[in-house]
């Protein structure tokens, strides 16, 4: 199951060629990540041991945004490993044309210890309702 979120394409996020610039598409992902971690009880009352922080983030562009009021945003998790977890992403407009498709790696991590931690098996539990497919990415050389 994909988690969803609809999003304002705003002023600020339209830069002097008259598009969403490319930074802003990470802003993207990164609300539907923060708002999938909140829907499965991940974030609560801020961060605290046992939170999460970003490894990689990877975004592929396939069309400009650049008339779009309101996008969509789906993130699901395409990998579910000891220390971390893949959500994939697709950024669509309302009437379904994708625009990018990206992937970030999150890693459990102890702030306190500044350690990585292992993914438990609650967090897993709830990781797997969102479980789909992983996406194809280009291929670069």
């Amino acid at each position: 199951m994909k988690f969803s979120i609809e999003l304002p394409v705003q002023f600020r996020d339209i830069d002097v060629m008259g598009h969403v610039n490319n930074a802003t598409y990470f802003q993207y992902m990164e609300t539907a990540r923060v708002e999938l971690a909140r829907s499965i009880g991940q974030i609560t009352a801020g961060f605290r041991p046992g939170s999460f922080i970003l490894a990689t983030a990877r975004c592929e562009f396939k069309k400009p945004i650049r008339d779009e009021r309101k996008i969509v945003v789906s993130v699901w998790v395409s990998r579910i490993g000891d220390h971390s977890w893949d959500l994939d992403y697709s950024i669509r407009g309302p009437r379904g044309l994708e625009f990018a498709v990206g992937r970030t790696t999150q890693v459990v991590y102890d702030y306190k210890a500044r350690s990585a931690l292992r993914v438990s098996e609650r967090l897993k539990r709830r990781l797997a309702k969102y479980v789909e497919a992983p996406l194809k990415f280009r291929e670069t050389s």
